[in-house]
C-alpha cells in the first residue's frame, strides 16, 4: 500500500509540473495607448481556479499570448476584422470588428473539463455585467506580453492544428449559437 501511495504521489508530482509549462510570456506594466491607429485588445483572466491550465490564444493561425489563472494580457493589433480563439481543451471563439485608437475587454472563464479546464472567452462592454469588473481586473492583475522567441516556437509547433481548427470552424461553427462577437461600438476610445 505504502508503495502504492509512493507512485500515486510521484505521478501527481509529474502532472502538476507538466501542467505548469514553459516561459511564455513576459511580465510588464500595462499598455495604456497603443501605437496611433492601432487597436487594443485586453484579455482578463481574474480566477484561481485552474490557476496553472496553460491556455493559448490565437488571432486566426497567428499565436498572440498564452494565459495562466490570475493574469492579463494585452495584445495590440491592426482594426478590422479578427477571429480570437482560445484553446485548452476546448476552443472558443470570438469574432471581433475593431476600430482604430479603440481598447476592447475579453474575460476568460474556466470550468473543469475531463482533462483539462475548458476555456470561455466573454466579450465585454459597457453594458455588460462584467464591465467594472474588467476594468478592475485589468488594472489589479499581473500584465504580461509575449515572449516572440518561445511563442514563434510554439506557433510553429501547432500550426497544422490551427488550421485543421479554422478550416472546422469555417464549415460547422461560423454563423452558429456557439459564436460570439466583439463589435466596433464594444471599444472605448482611447485618448
Amino acid at each position: 500500500m505504502r508503495n502504492f501511495l509512493k507512485y500515486i504521489f510521484f505521478i501527481f508530482v509529474i502532472l502538476l509540473v507538466a501542467s505548469c509549462g514553459g516561459k511564455y510570456m513576459i511580465k510588464q506594466g500595462p499598455i495604456s495607448k497603443p501605437e496611433p491607429g492601432k487597436a487594443l485588445v485586453n484579455f482578463v483572466r481574474p480566477s484561481f481556479l485552474g490557476k496553472a491550465v496553460k491556455v493559448s490564444l490565437w488571432d486566426g493561425d497567428k499565436l498572440v499570448g498564452i494565459c495562466y489563472g490570475k493574469q492579463a494580457f494585452q495584445y495590440e493589433c491592426d482594426p478590422g476584422k479578427h477571429l480570437f480563439i482560445a484553446w485548452s481543451e476546448y476552443k472558443s471563439p470570438v469574432e471581433a470588428e475593431l476600430l482604430p485608437d479603440h481598447a476592447y475587454y475579453i474575460v476568460l472563464r474556466i470550468r473543469m473539463g475531463v482533462w483539462r479546464g475548458r476555456i470561455h472567452q466573454v466579450p465585454v462592454n459597457k453594458h455588460h455585467e462584467l464591465w467594472v469588473q474588467a476594468l478592475e481586473w485589468q488594472k489589479t492583475l499581473p500584465n504580461f506580453t509575449f515572449d516572440r522567441s518561445t511563442l514563434a516556437a510554439m506557433e510553429s509547433e501547432n500550426k497544422q492544428k490551427i488550421d485543421e481548427y479554422l478550416t472546422y470552424y469555417g464549415s460547422e461553427v461560423k454563423g452558429t449559437k456557439h459564436m460570439l462577437v466583439l463589435r466596433p461600438e464594444d471599444g472605448v476610445p482611447i485618448e
